[in-house]
This record gives structure tokens, sequence and C-alpha cells, in this order.
């Protein structure tokens, strides 16, 4: 547990749909018990599918996918494209899994290519499990966490170009079982927190029920 305490520098700020206003939120007390002290305006991300193409687009392994993108979306590489930004300036996103008990990290994603990206559960370890399985584990994640407090679609790592053309990268809950922690805070359900280098997501408000976190690097 006292290699990831590391990463818990500072309280997160929120935004919410397409506004940018920094908000601050106040770190738990030592009992564990996920307080939050924050003002803002609230703006509802869209759960629901829009229409046939939808139905038929917003979906994988036939399974509804919760999260909808906000008009802003855009990729890593999108965004530097559009804006010719040279290689030096280009900010390198990675999200980075590790389990308490290794100080190695467990898995590795460069967040380049994809607007968004899934965090869910992946318990089965077979890198290659049987298709004619009919009990086989769905998995719909883009970053798998082999956790059973994790749902299967837990939270989202959404990329978004603001007002002022500048790339953010912020995380939702998908109304999880469990809740989502952000450095130590419960994050609100279905509300868009933008990340820093060197967030900590957990994925129970339990922090004795979870054992895994992921770390964001912004570099």
């Amino acid at each position: 547990m006292a290699f990831h305490k590391e990463f818990n520098k500072r309280p997160f700020e929120s935004t919410s749909g397409t506004t940018s206003q920094r908000k601050r939120f106040r770190s738990p007390n030592n009992d564990g018990a996920a307080k939050t002290s924050f003002r803002r305006k609230v703006v509802l991300p869209i759960f629901e599918p829009s229409g046939i193409l939808a139905l038929e687009t917003h979906n994988k392994e036939g399974i509804q996918l919760l999260h909808t993108e906000p008009q802003d979306s855009v990729s890593p590489l999108s965004y530097y494209r559009k804006h010719s930004l040279p290689l030096r300036k280009q900010t390198h996103f990675q999200a980075v899994v590790y389990k308490d008990s290794d100080e190695n990290y467990l898995s590795k994603y460069n967040l380049l290519e994809r607007t968004n990206y899934l965090i869910g559960r992946k318990l089965n370890t077979d890198d290659e499990p049987s298709l004619q399985d009919e009990n086989r584990e769905i998995v719909l994640a883009d970053i798998p966490i082999p956790e059973e407090t994790c749902s299967k679609q837990h939270c989202v790592i959404q990329f978004r170009e603001n007002k002022q053309n500048q790339l953010k990268a912020y995380v939702i809950d998908l109304d999880s079982s469990n809740g989502t922690m952000l450095n130590n805070v419960a994050l609100p359900r279905a509300r868009y927190v933008e990340l820093k280098d060197q967030d900590v997501i957990r994925f129970s408000k339990d922090d004795s029920d979870s054992d895994y976190f992921l770390v964001f690097i912004s570099a």
C-alpha cells in the first residue's frame, strides 16, 4: 500500500459539460470515509442511445455501451494533426495498472489513437479463451482490470478539446456498482472530472476491497 501513496499529491478538479471551471475537492479523513466539498453547475452526460444508428453502432459483443461521447471529443492523435503540433510539443498520455503488493506495473496502455478508453472488469487471465465456450467471459473494456469490485463498464477516460482549443483528459464514473475513487476521494457519479499527471484511480469506494489501481500519466 505504501508504494502508491506518493501518487496522491493533489485534490482533483472537476468540470461538467462544455464548461471548464476548476473546483476544489477536500481530501477524506483518515478513517477512510469518502467526503467531497464542491460547488459546480451540473451537466449530465447522455447515457441513452439516440436513434437507430446508435443502436446499431453503440454496442460491443452485442451489449449496449453506457458511455456516449460529448460533442467536443477528440483523440490526442487527431488533435495533434489538426493543430500541426511537432512531436516535442505533444503530450504523451498513458494509463498504468498496478497491484498493491507489487511495485512493478501489471500493464501499460498508450492513450493516443482513441477518443475514449473504457475501464472495466476482466477476471479471465487466459490470452486466448475458447470461442466454443458459452460461459466465456465477455470483456468490454479497453483497459481491463482483474478485480471483482470493478464493473464491466466501470469508468471512462475521455479526451476533449475545450473552447480554448486545449486538449484535456477527463474521467467519468459510469454509475458503477462500487464507485470510483480519484486520489482517495469518491468521484461523483456520471460527472466529468479533469485528470492530471499521476492521478490515481481505484475501483471501489472501500479501499480495503480494491487491490488494483490505475495511474494516469501525462508527460
